[in-house]
């Protein structure tokens, strides 16, 4: 099977906050386990950011599953420097994570009037599971 993932029309926000990463998935393996996943395949295409009045990149949190993400092309927003195509990093559960320490200063220098940012020319992806320790 084959999946075009530039087909992949990303859910967003439009009002406040910054969105939850689950509404990009693309495929999910259910478990009998509530509120987790026995693996879930999460694209991040390009998109627009328009959220007000709110922190743009990424936030740091930590999760119930951990999380393998890689970058396919471009760049990824939560990673100015060091997250190369064809790179990968793995969160394991219930380890914080977030943007690298320029990206957070770019972003807090901006406000929270950045106005509309446009994440284009990237395709990141992420498997979530909660079987990964």
């Amino acid at each position: 099977m084959q999946y075009d993932l530039s087909k992949f029309c990303p859910y967003n926000t439009v009002m406040v906050d910054h969105s939850d990463p689950s509404l990009n998935t693309v495929l999910t393996a259910p478990i009998d386990k509530p509120g987790v996943a026995l693996l879930d395949f999460v694209i991040f295409p390009p998109r627009w950011l328009v959220a007000e009045h709110t922190f743009q990149a990424p936030y740091y949190h930590r999760n119930c599953m951990s999380e393998f993400m890689g970058l396919i092309y471009g760049g990824y927003e939560a990673k100015s420097d060091g997250f190369l195509p064809g790179g990968a990093s793995l969160h394991s559960c219930m380890t914080p994570h977030g943007p690298d320490t320029k990206t957070y200063e770019e972003t807090i220098a901006h406000g929270n009037e950045a106005g509309p940012q446009r994440i284009a020319d990237t395709m990141a992806f992420m498997f979530e599971s909660c079987l990964i320790p």
